[in-house]
């Protein structure tokens, strides 16, 4: 997604999507703990980093994110193609664009949310967000949310000259254009949460990063 901050600046999400190279472990660890689903969808899938994590833990999956991410041409697993290319010849995987999500009439039994609401800059879009993801979870469907609270590389990154403070994080100015880098303590992520309608089942935290599972009521 894009979001613009002002006439100059327009923050591009897709711009902080990171290799499946960089993925958590622990997170991969957490996520495959969880019991098998019958449905689930990655709402930012980015890179697809926890796409096949995720399939070994539900039946089918749909990956969610703004056009361009998934319709430009990019390094995956080594290969330089799109996400749509790459899932098209799936029967598990489903792809959709954000406005394509909202209409689906599908409801699912788990979402994941990762590293995504820390790239939007804006907290009521955050919250919409949020919102889609419990409109489309059935009823007692869960999410699992995760962002980070700290970070040393943030840290590192917010001294660089092409950086500048922002809201609850910074931007940053590079040759593909501005980035987001939000850091979300974990009490404004409960709030976030319930201020949508979930029930927030747990939450703990590990190495700078929260992860909270939320039910829909």
């Amino acid at each position: 997604m894009h979001y613009k901050i002002s006439r100059e600046i327009v923050i591009k999400t897709e711009n902080a999507a990171k290799p499946e190279s960089q993925s958590s472990s622990y997170l991969k660890a957490l996520i495959l703990s969880l019991p098998t689903v019958d449905s689930s969808f990655d709402c930012g899938c980015g890179k697809l980093r926890y796409r096949d994590v995720i399939l070994e833990t539900t039946n089918t999956l749909a990956i969610v994110d703004s056009e361009i991410q998934l319709s430009r041409q990019q390094s995956l697993k080594g290969q330089k193609i799109s996400i749509r290319d790459k899932e098209r010849r799936s029967n598990r995987v489903t792809v959709h664009n954000d406005d394509e999500f909202k209409k689906l009439k599908q409801r699912f039994d788990r979402g994941y949310c990762i590293n995504v609401l820390s790239v939007i800059p804006f907290y009521v879009k955050r919250k919409e967000v949020v919102e889609v993801i419990r409109s489309k979870l059935k009823r007692n469907g869960s999410c699992l949310f995760v962002v980070q609270y700290r970070n040393s590389d943030f840290s590192r990154m917010q001294s660089m000259p092409n950086a500048r403070p922002f809201r609850d994080g910074f931007l940053i100015d590079s040759m593909r254009g501005f980035s987001f880098y939000g850091l979300i303590k974990p009490e404004r992520l409960q709030s976030l949460v319930e201020e949508a309608g979930f029930l927030v089942h747990h939450v703990h935290l590990n190495e700078g990063s929260v992860y909270l599972c939320a039910i829909r009521k």
